[in-house]
């Protein structure tokens, strides 16, 4: 068993295993994984025990596990409102006595399989698509006179979920926003406020120093910034 940490859009990482020890993955070969509801892409950034070391200092390693930085979402099926809609991600939280303690095994999922010619130009076409999706989502937003700046899309793989990474200054009821957008693209739609330091991250550019952000290139996981004098 292979294990191996994999990357997507924004700096997202997830560590999965790879149960076909014949044939080990290598750095940077694009796989598909199990994700919610369905397959997502990614590109593998670390294997065997470099990944392990990187997991096991995780603090999660859930399917395409999402930097704790990156700020909490709500997502919403089509059709679906009873989980509420407020921007920071607030949800009803089971007791203590009823959470299940994750095993190992549920923690880790798997590599579905390496991915194929198809399977990129898939990725590719996704891609390319989300900047038009950006556009008609801070359109919808206008419409519904939200406070919130539309930073990034990004869709899974298999296009069962739709996320947009947003900002705001304030709390944003978007209960409405979000039941258009659900009819609008048929899918589960997850709104997920992001800080402007992880907006950077997503985004990328270019320091005072003249090189490429640092927490968009190598400093995945930024620490928290002390004010105080």
């Amino acid at each position: 068993m292979q294990t191996i940490e994999v990357r997507f859009k924004g700096n997202r990482r997830g560590f999965f295993d790879w149960p076909v020890t014949t044939a080990p993955l290598r750095l940077n070969e694009a796989v598909l994984v199990e994700a919610d509801r369905g397959l997502d892409f990614g590109r593998v950034n670390t294997v065997g025990d470099a990944a392990l070391k990187k997991c096991g200092s995780c603090s999660s390693c859930e399917v395409g596990a999402k930097d704790p930085s990156e700020g909490r979402g709500t997502e919403v099926a089509a059709g679906d409102m009873e989980h509420g809609a407020w921007a920071g991600g607030e949800t009803a939280a089971l007791p203590a006595s009823q959470v299940a303690s994750p095993t190992p095994q549920a923690l880790r999922p798997v590599v579905a399989r390496r991915a194929g010619p198809n399977d990129i130009a898939q990725h590719e076409e996704l891609r390319r698509n989300e900047d038009e999706v950006r556009r008609a989502v801070a359109e919808r937003v206008k419409n519904h006179k939200l406070g919130m700046r539309i930073s990034d899309t990004e869709w899974q793989w298999d296009r069962n979920r739709l996320t947009i990474y947003f900002t705001a200054e304030a709390r944003v009821d978007f209960r409405n926003l979000v039941r258009d957008l659900a009819t609008q693209f048929r899918t589960r739609i997850e709104l997920r406020q992001i800080g402007v330091r992880d907006e950077a991250a997503r985004l990328g550019g270019v320091g005072r120093c003249g090189r490429e952000f640092c927490c968009s290139t190598w400093l995945t996981v930024t620490g928290p910034v002390n004010l105080a004098l």
